[in-house]
């Protein structure tokens, strides 16, 4: 009996860890769905200011119409807050590339003629909070 005993508590607690990583990754993809849910809500809503926030001090917007960069929060306000229209953005995919970084694939949905489009976020972790480092328009 206590053999049995000692059998299970070895099998709990070596599925702990696993739990806990489960339920670690599920927080962080629900944390970065709801910063893409604000930047997507900023966007349509022209608020340059609340989307450069989103941005790491030295975050980049790449576009892969002639290779345009804007770097840095100033830069990402004044972007972001003139452009014009609405866009509906849905998550592909999210790969926790580690523990401070994730890649977050994208689909965005402009009215025609402009269509369907994808992105890439590349998202850093600076202490709890998820930033956009690179965010790149694929075609």
């Amino acid at each position: 009996m206590a053999h049995r005993i000692i059998l299970a508590a070895v099998i709990l607690a070596a599925m702990l860890p696993a739990v806990g990583t489960a339920q670690t990754r599920q927080a962080e993809e629900e944390s970065i769905r709801t910063l893409i849910k604000t930047f997507a809500e900023a966007r349509n809503s022209h608020d340059g200011k609340t989307i450069a926030g989103l941005y790491s001090i030295d975050g980049e917007w790449i576009s892969s119409a002639g290779g345009r960069s804007v770097r840095g929060r100033p830069a990402l306000a004044k972007l972001w807050g003139n452009l014009p229209g609405q866009v509906q953005r849905t998550i592909e995919s999210i790969d926790l590339a580690g523990s401070n970084i994730a890649v977050v694939r994208v689909v965005t949905q402009y009215w025609e003629p402009i269509g369907r489009h994808h992105e890439i976020f590349v998202f850093v972790k600076a202490g709890a909070a998820w930033e956009i480092r690179v965010h790149q328009t694929v075609d």
